[in-house]
């Protein structure tokens, strides 16, 4: 099992953790050296979301991937198993995900208290951020929902992450697209008036509080 130190603090770009392994791949037309750390501040691609960049002793990370709580870095170069490496996060990209996954959650907490939706479907890559509803959504309604998430935004309100225990989660309302095994992550904003949205995350995409920073941009197509 791999330490997320993304958990810990999403802010943080730079670390310093011990090589277990590096076993060389070839797949396709690309080859290189699959790496795990002790820890890591690396996210994963995972929850819909792309993986971060960055470099491990100054090599590029080119992939990132999690596997039953193992995760996994791609490499150009291999790094000697036992040495201590030092890993630097592409902070523009990492907080950039930080932003547009936030929003995302904003939007869908807003869409699902005023039309009773549910988010079915995510998916953020370096150019697009696209959410499915399991409900139709008119264009003069998504705006509504954008003028209400921008307002949240530029309230810079508080982030509330908690870690409840499975007694304690049996009491909640909160979405979630899984069935989640292990710990569950807890994010919830807190407007004016009461609850805005509680949700599930596995990963500390809000961190201390970003929200002032937010700017979504919708696309609509209804299918």
């Amino acid at each position: 099992m791999t330490e997320k130190l993304y958990d810990q603090d999403a802010y943080a770009v730079e670390f310093d953790a011990k090589v277990i392994s590096c076993e060389a791949y070839q797949e396709k037309k690309e080859s290189g050296y699959h790496v795990i750390l002790d820890r890591t501040l690396f996210f994963p691609e995972e929850g819909g979301q792309s993986p971060d960049k960055g470099t491990i002793d100054g090599i590029e990370v080119t992939d990132v991937q999690i596997k039953k709580d193992v995760i996994t870095h791609s490499l150009k170069e291999p790094l000697a198993v036992g040495e201590t490496v030092h890993g630097i996060i592409d902070w523009t990209h990492r907080f950039n995900n930080m932003q547009q996954h936030s929003g995302e959650h904003i939007f869908s907490g807003i869409v699902h208290s005023r039309f009773g939706y549910d988010n079915v479907g995510f998916h953020l890559s370096d150019n697009i951020v696209t959410m499915d509803f399991n409900g139709v959504l008119t264009a003069d309604e998504v705006r509504e929902v954008e003028t209400a998430v921008n307002e949240v935004i530029v309230k810079n309100l508080p982030v509330e992450i908690t870690y409840p225990s499975k007694e304690e989660l049996k009491t909640l309302d909160y979405r979630s697209k899984i069935e989640i095994e292990g710990q569950v992550r807890i994010v919830t904003i807190l407007p004016e008036g009461g609850l805005l949205e509680v949700f599930a995350r596995f990963y500390g995409s809000f961190g201390k509080n970003p929200a002032f920073v937010f700017v979504p941009v919708v696309f609509v197509k209804n299918e």
